[in-house]
């Protein structure tokens, strides 16, 4: 039997969705990154948390360097794993919970939990501004030569601008 429309709204606005996007250490060896994503999961299972999608955390360069204490020692990252879990959270499920077990993880580098949507997360790479390839110059036509404009010569740049700049009479006279 299909849900009213009122049922479905009120549903819609008492459902908790979050989104946690994170950095795992660069130093983790390649094998062992999903070892980790498993630790996170971990964390939303004990809060009952219905994971909607995620993407597999991939190398990615930092913006900028980024500190963290291992035991009073600073090591600094210019490179993190990259990754995120969307996910919906029960009315008896704890964000804070999720939140103190993500800062007490050692491997984690950096995180960041949203609340959110329930829409299509869908992840689209960056577009690429500029290309590596060489751009070559379009050859010139007969047509565009028609169109090309005369350079000035260096008299008649200057009438034009004394003409621009010139006072009025009335102005001048003062």
């Amino acid at each position: 039997m299909p849900m009213s429309k009122k049922a479905t709204e009120a549903k819609n606005s008492e459902e908790k969705i979050y989104e946690i996007g994170y950095h795992l250490l660069s130093s983790i060896a390649e094998e062992n990154i999903p070892t980790e994503v498993e630790k996170i999961k971990v964390f939303l299972a004990k809060e009952k948390a219905t994971i909607i999608c995620e993407e597999a955390p991939k190398l990615r360069p930092l913006a900028y360097s980024i500190k963290k204490s291992f035991e009073g020692v600073y090591k600094t990252f210019d490179k993190a794993y990259f990754g995120f879990i969307k996910f919906e959270l029960p009315e008896e499920g704890d964000i804070k919970a999720i939140d103190t077990a993500l800062k007490n993880t050692m491997n984690v580098l950096r995180y960041l939990v949203i609340k959110t949507e329930r829409e299509e997360t869908m992840y689209s790479p960056k577009m690429t501004v500029f290309s590596d390839k060489e751009v070559k110059p379009k050859p010139v036509t007969a047509k565009d030569e028609e169109k090309a404009v005369v350079p000035a010569s260096v008299e008649e740049i200057d009438a034009s601008i004394d003409a621009l700049v010139s006072l009025p009479e009335e102005v001048a006279a003062l």
